[in-house]
């Protein structure tokens, strides 16, 4: 199974529970294990720092826009709105933001009435679909099925642990990390300098990397 960021509300109208439940079902069949914070997984630290550990054990991340903020009457900028917003939760962009910055492919799907922020045409460029979430088949229809599909071939796998003998090799440091030339992936510098082994290091969050091994925490500043 490959761990995937799902970014969904924990509460959303009975009226849609049939179209996500098919959505979700339709994400195992794909060998998805979709991960929500508060829903799946249930951090005891920040949620913001919550949402960056658990993006980085994720290969990439799903945004469900589902309406949860409706807006009858107000001003957008100095314009009275002449007709009501559906927005979604503000954690669906805080996610996306993060896992755009991680280098995450993204697939995002939202209601029909959901508008702004990432929602818009153009504001990401990834896969974007418009779909009536009450309708119960929304999940399994051939166009969201599809749009999976493309969108798990794009998928950035983790790096895998590796362990090797270090020998005659001189490292470059690159972002905090060694590199060997031409194997540019980034190694943890206290394996190699205190154990003799050459250990992979993975995101953690935007400005550290974390060695898959002795868990040193490396900053990239």
């Amino acid at each position: 199974m490959k761990n995937i960021f799902l970014s969904r509300p924990n509460w959303v109208s009975p009226n849609f529970k049939a179209g996500l439940d098919n959505f979700l079902s339709l994400l195992k069949s794909h060998e998805l294990n979709p991960r929500t914070i508060g829903t799946t997984d249930y951090p005891n630290k920040s949620p913001m720092d919550a949402v960056i550990d658990l993006l980085n054990e994720c290969e990439g991340a799903i945004i469900l826009g589902y309406p949860q903020i409706n807006i009858v009457s107000g001003k957008i900028k100095d314009h009275k709105i002449d007709k009501a917003l559906e927005l979604s939760t503000e954690w669906n962009h805080i996610e996306a933001g993060i896992a755009h910055a991680l280098g995450l492919p993204l697939l995002i799907i939202h209601h029909d009435t959901v508008s702004r922020g990432i929602f818009d045409l153009g504001v990401l460029n990834y896969f974007l679909y418009k779909k009536d979430f009450c309708d119960g088949t929304w999940g399994i229809s051939p166009e969201i099925t599809g749009a999976l599909n493309k969108w798990k071939s794009v998928l950035k796998p983790l790096p895998k642990a590796t362990k090797s003998v270090r020998q005659n090799e001189t490292p470059k440091v690159k972002w905090g990390c060694f590199t060997f030339p031409p194997d540019e992936n980034l190694y943890c510098p206290k394996c190699y300098n205190n154990q003799n082994l050459k250990m992979l290091t993975t995101r953690d969050g935007i400005k550290n990397r974390k060695c898959t091994s002795c868990e040193a925490n490396i900053s990239t500043q």
